[in-house]
């Protein structure tokens, strides 16, 4: 089952609410993992939409798991970022609004390693640099909570 691919057959192009989340993964220099989109080029965070039904935390290791091939061994819930500045529409016309769990990720198993589908390239970049631009509504401001958060 795809639940995108499915929804979209039937209502097409129309604005829907993605619920999902955003993993901002962290290594032991306090640098946060982005990836190159393959649909875009852009960097962006890792995460994803959730299944029908899929609680989030399942939807963070799934989506760790697909897109980097690592599983969070401890995250800590950050916020949700929600609102009419999270409206996206895509270059197929899909429009949609996100509803994202943000969680930390400082620990996990395996080395990251991009999917190639839909990521090309897997880096770590400071939170004190300048990140690469640009980057989607969801990832600024997870990225900027970050870069206020202690610790």
């Amino acid at each position: 089952m795809n639940y995108v691919r499915d929804l979209r057959a039937l209502i097409g192009h129309a604005p829907v609410n993605w619920v999902g989340v955003c993993a901002l993964v962290l290594n032991a220099h306090h640098e946060v993992l982005l990836q190159r989109r393959t649909d875009t080029g852009d960097w962006g965070t890792l995460g994803g939409i959730a299944e029908l039904g899929e609680a989030l935390p399942d939807t963070l290791r799934r989506e760790l798991r697909e897109e980097a091939g690592i599983a969070p061994i401890r995250s800590e819930f950050l916020t949700v970022i929600s609102g009419p500045q999270t409206y996206q529409k895509l270059l197929n016309g899909d429009e949609f609004y996100q509803v994202v769990a943000v969680y930390v990720v400082r620990e996990w198993e395996g080395v990251p390693v991009a999917d190639g589908e839909e990521g090309t390239e897997l880096r770590f970049f400071t939170l004190d640099d300048l990140l690469p631009a640009p980057l989607g509504p969801v990832d600024r401001e997870a990225l900027g909570l970050l870069r206020a958060s202690p610790g």
